[in-house]
Formats: structure tokens, C-alpha cells, sequence
């Protein structure tokens, strides 16, 4: 058992100062190497959480595409889209039976009036 109540280090606190110069090299490598460790957890949980959320991401549009098809199929087939679908084509015949007579009609109005112009003139 040592007698000695003395200080392995001096009262200046040299052996101190020595020691924590000795290791000033140190702190800053190793606090590099615990940014390093955690920027490797933090992408791998960030990479892990996008691939999750992609999947629900694609989950979601799958979903909303088969609603999308399903209202198609209903449109389609529904009884109030065949009807107006037909009211549309005849609508179309309409308008190009118009077209036609209106046509004829100025192609009728242009000769008589070339012929009237004949006779007067």
C-alpha cells in the first residue's frame, strides 16, 4: 500500500496539458468517423423509407387506375351514354344534310341569277 498522498502528475498540471496535446490529433478523426458512421445509418434508413413509400406510391396509382377503368367500363356501357352518342350522330347527318342543301341551294341561286342576268341584259 503506497504511503504517498502525491499526485502521479504534477501541481502544475503539465502531464495533463502533455496528455491532452498528445491527443489533439485525435478528437477530430475520430468525430469524422462518427459523422461518416452516421451519415451511412441515416442513408440507409433514408433509402429503405423510399423504397417503402414507392411501393405505396405505386400501390396507390394502381388502385386509382382501376377506379379509372371500372368508371370507363360504366360510362361506356351506361344507358345514357348510348343515347347520347346516337343523338350525336344524327345530329352529325343533320348538319351535313344542311350543309348539302344550303350548297345546292346557292349553286341553284348563282344560275338563275346568271340566267336572269342573260335575259336582261
Amino acid at each position: 500500500m503506497p504511503t504517498s498522498t502525491r499526485s502521479r502528475y504534477d501541481k502544475s498540471g503539465s502531464s495533463t496539458k502533455k496528455a491532452l496535446a498528445d491527443y489533439y490529433v485525435y478528437a477530430p478523426l475520430g468525430a469524422g468517423e462518427l459523422v461518416i458512421e452516421k451519415s451511412r445509418e441515416l442513408s440507409k434508413k433514408a433509402w429503405t423509407r423510399a423504397m417503402r413509400d414507392r411501393k405505396q406510391l405505386l400501390k396507390g396509382y394502381r388502385g386509382l387506375a382501376r377506379r379509372g377503368e371500372k368508371l370507363v367500363a360504366s360510362v361506356r356501357t351506361s344507358a345514357y351514354t348510348r343515347r347520347a352518342v346516337g343523338q350525336a350522330k344524327t345530329a352529325r347527318s343533320q348538319v351535313k344534310s344542311a350543309v348539302t342543301s344550303v350548297r345546292k341551294t346557292s349553286d341553284a341561286t348563282a344560275t338563275a341569277t346568271k340566267a336572269a342576268v342573260k335575259k336582261v341584259g
